[in-house]
This record gives structure tokens, sequence and C-alpha cells, in this order.
């Protein structure tokens, strides 16, 4: 755990020093902007994950360093959930010697910037599997309400948290002790706590008419194809791939362990239905459906495969293959480490125009001078798409409310429209998004009209220039 506590923490300065010339990810900004309040959802997703933020900066700043901080909690989590998970099933070296070469894994460093719902739920899954270890094994009614809320947590993270659901109850039927289990209060009880927990978000959705499975259901709507599908698992396995070849190399030369196999052995038979399910049903189910698979879909889902096949392939693991793990993750590491102050300023003199290093930072700094400037108070709300209204609201240092997209039931914190009128707005929208322009003239045709553009530079070397199309709404009097 020292370990694991020490990559986690080596990971702030690395992230920022790796992003040093872009903003943050932005669904982080967005995630910041929910937790502006407790709500029993939040817009297109459902609560937990702004919830977190809301507890997060609570006591941290909105700051780039604070958000990454926050993505390396959640590596922490995961980490540890998963080491605790391998310690059950293949003991206390082999669990080690998992954790250490799934910090080769690129979710954990450099893709390991991105707070969001799907990093939240790849924390949340591996303490789902962990409660529904202790739930089968003790069959209590306690660990069936800690079962219950670990699946509500990753149900109100992202829908897809439902895949853990499935994968956990039929791993428990698929078990040749699953009578033991359901005579016991534990799935009874786990059943009861997880329909208490998602009660504020039901009650949430109904008033709202059900924004969130709108939102679903329009991406399950994508058409989708069997390359597409085939690119999805073959972009996720290359990633998992990574820590699995790094280790089979760590385990050289290989000696077969003399093992009971997997299906006389409980925790291990358990988790590999469940890692099957989590891998293999997105896919089973777009093919069947014909829908869409979003890479970023399948980030939670594959933790649990190089445990898998340790458990498959029972490999003799020695004091020394462990030690050579702990020496090859130290050294990864440490070149992350000396790697990240120098690649932002390389990369962004070779390419410093377009995609990641758009000046929306600057783009929040201009809209709040120029509402300071005519009002001299703290800006209220920012209106627009979601990719501009979210970093204005990290960004500024008033942290306005957003109305984005122009969806009342996507931006369920506002009180719509009387907020906007009596507080006043300031929005934006890209100089040719006309749709967006046009719905800005709708909210109140009597707004200020500016052009506004904001341009990066780092060192004297100008970035993209961004010009946006801005409404200044004025405040009642």
């Amino acid at each position: 755990m020292i370990a694991v506590a020490t990559f986690a923490l080596a990971g702030v300065p690395f992230l920022a020093g790796l992003k040093a010339a872009q903003d943050i990810f932005i669904d982080a900004a967005e995630a910041y902007a929910w937790g502006q309040q407790f709500l029993g959802g939040y817009g297109r997703h459902p609560p937990l994950t702004g919830w977190i933020a809301r507890i997060w900066y609570s006591v941290f700043p909105a700051a780039d360093w604070a958000s990454y901080a926050l993505s390396r909690l959640m590596t922490f989590v995961t980490l540890a959930g998963v080491y605790f998970i391998a310690r059950r099933a293949a003991g206390e070296r082999r669990a080690a010697f998992i954790v250490l070469v799934m910090m080769l894994y690129p979710l954990f460093h450099t893709k390991g910037e991105r707070f969001n719902n799907y990093q939240v739920l790849l924390a949340l899954f591996p303490l789902l599997v962990l409660a529904f270890l202790n739930a089968y094994q003790k069959r209590t009614a306690f660990w069936g309400a800690v079962l219950g809320l670990a699946a509500a947590a990753c149900t109100m993270t992202i829908y897809s948290g439902l895949i853990g659901l499935a994968a956990v109850s039929l791993a428990a039927l698929m078990h040749p002790d699953r009578w033991r289990f359901l005579r016991s209060p534990a799935p009874w009880v786990a059943a009861l706590v997880f329909c208490v927990a998602l009660a504020p978000h039901l009650l949430w959705l109904i008033k709202w008419n059900f924004p969130t499975l709108q939102w679903a259901s329009s991406l399950a709507e994508e058409p989708g194809s069997l390359r597409q599908t085939l690119d999805y698992l073959g972009h996720h396995f290359a990633l998992i791939a990574i820590p699995v070849v790094a280790g089979a190399v760590l385990l050289l030369p290989w000696a077969r362990q003399v093992r009971a196999a997997a299906t006389q052995q409980p925790d291990a038979f358990l988790i590999v239905i469940i890692g099957a399910v989590l891998v293999f049903t997105p896919p089973v189910v777009a093919l069947i459906l014909g829908s869409y698979l979003r890479l970023d879909w399948g980030n939670p889902l594959f933790f649990l495969v190089p445990l898998t096949l340790l458990v498959f392939v029972p490999l003799r693991l020695t004091r020394r293959a462990l030690a050579r793990a702990a020496i090859a993750a130290s050294v990864f590491t440490l070149l992350l480490l000396t790697a990240s102050p120098i690649y932002p300023w390389v990369n962004y003199r070779l390419r410093p125009v377009g995609g990641s290093h758009a000046p929306y930072h600057e783009i929040g700094m201009e809209l709040t001078r120029l509402w300071r400037e005519r009002f001299a108070t703290p800006l209220p709300i920012v209106v627009g798409g979601y990719e501009v209204a979210a970093y204005v609201v990290f960004y500024s240092p008033d942290h306005p409310k957003m109305y984005a997209d122009f969806n009342p039931a996507l931006s369920s914190w506002i009180d719509y429209p009387d907020e906007l009128r009596r507080k006043g707005w300031i929005g934006a929208c890209g100089a040719l998004a006309a749709d967006c322009i046009a719905r800005l003239d709708e909210l109140d045709p009597s707004a200020e009209k500016a052009v506004v553009s904001v341009t990066r530079r780092i060192a004297g070397v100008p970035g993209e220039t961004m010009t946006y199309a801005v409404r200044i709404s004025a405040p009642a009097r």
C-alpha cells in the first residue's frame, strides 16, 4: 500500500508538468461545475461524480493541480481495491506483483488526469467486487448492506455501472455455493439498500422528465459496426497489454506452479466470471443492437484482466520476480517525473495551434473581465455549450453557474428562466456557431453584443486564437 500511495502522490507533479501547457480535461471542468450544488442528478449524468467534486473543492481551490490530485486519489482507490481483490484470489505476493505491473497501465499515468464518471467508476468497481466477495463469504446483513451501497454508488456514477451489478449477480448465480448465498440475508438486504440509496436520484429523474435516460438512449441510437466494436476491443486490449506483457517478461523464466483449478478456488472463480462479464458484455450488446461503442466507455472495465490471466495461468512467482517488478515500477515512475517538465514545452513549440492547447482558460478570464467592467459585480451565470461554459465556470475567479446547451433539464441547478433574468448572464459561442448564437439572441434579444478573441501564449510563442460571439445580458434593476 505504501507503493500505491507513493505512485499516486508522484502522479500529481507528473500530471502538473505533463499538462502545463494545457487546460484540464473538459470532463473535469464539467464535474466542478456540477459540484457547485448537491443535486439528485446533473443534466446528462447521475450525481455521484458531482458530489465527489463538491466535497473535494470545498477543501481545495479550483486549480489544475487540485484536479490532478483528485484524479490521483481515484487512482489510489483503484489500485488499493485491485490489491485487496488479488490478495483474496492469489495471495499477498501475487497481489503486490499485480499492483506493481498495473502501474504501467496508461489509464493510471499519461491518461490519468481525466477526473470524470469513467475514472470514478474505475475506482468504484474494485470496491464493488470486494464488497461482493465479502458478502458472498460471510452472508451477513451488514455485508449485504455494504454491497447494496457499492452497487448504488456505481449506478449513480454512470449507468454503465449496472454492468458491474450484472457481473456480480451472474457470478453469484454461477457459483456452486449459490443456494447458501441466496438463502442468507445478504442478497436481499443488498437489493433493499440499493433501491433506497437510488431513491433521491429516481425522484430527480421524475421531476426533470428523465434527462439522463434520454441522453443515454440518444447515444445508444448512434449506429455502430463490427469494425468499430473490434476497434473498441483492440484499443482496450492494447492498453491492458502493456502491464500484461511487462508482467510476463518480469516472470521469465516461466515455471508453472501446481495449484488447484480456478473453479476450486471460490474467490478466483468469482473474479474470473466478473472480469469476463465486464469486458465482453458491452461489445456483445453493441453488436446485437447495432450500437456505437465510444472508446472511453471501456475505461472502467478491464482492470481485472491481469489478475484473471494469473488465475488461469498460475506461474510461479519468486521474490526475485517481485523485486524486478518493484524496480521496473520505480524506474518507470522516475522516468515519467523526469520527462514531464520537458514534454509540454517541446510539444507546444512543435504544435502550438489546435486541440489540447486551445485557450479556454483565457476565455474564462476575459469574460469575467468584461462582466466586471460593466457591472462591478461577480459574474453570476455563463451561457453556452458545455465545451465553453464548463471551462469558464472552472477558470473564472467568480466561478459562475452555467446554463449549458440551452436546455433547462440539462442545467437543473438554474432556476430557469427567472434566475437568468434576475441575475443577468454572459454567453459565448464560437464565431461560426450560428445555431448557438441564435439561441443566445433568443434568451435576450436586447443583450449587448461583442466579439472576443483570445490567444494562448507561452514563453513568447503564440498558440491558437479562438474568436467568440459574446452576449451580455444585464441583471434586472
